[in-house]
């Protein structure tokens, strides 16, 4: 659990210096791609716990509270990478115009 709380520490604070560091959308989108592929492996790293273990909320323990936050995670990096909330084509291109 200490090494998943550093691992979770280090993609914070990666993403608030890193990302501010930036306003190229193309580091940003590379980025948060490859925080949703850390995402996607620490579920996957939960399989052999049996299947039940991502959808069974009554079965979970203080420890299993990092599934929730995974698919949190992972739905704002999609979202973000679906565009979602970026204010359509128009402010994106402007960006790249300017």
């Amino acid at each position: 659990m200490s090494q998943l709380a550093n691992m979770c520490f280090l993609f914070s604070l990666m993403q608030a210096l890193v990302l501010r560091s930036t306003s190229d959308l193309r580091v940003w989108k590379t980025f948060i791609f490859c925080l949703l592929v850390g995402d996607i492996g620490h579920l996957y790293s939960l399989k052999e716990l049996g299947v039940h273990k991502y959808w069974d909320l009554m079965s979970w323990t203080i420890s299993d509270l990092g599934i929730p936050v995974s698919y949190f995670g992972m739905a704002l990096r999609i979202a973000f990478l679906a565009g979602i909330g970026m204010g359509g084509s128009k402010t994106i291109k402007a960006k790249k115009t300017a």
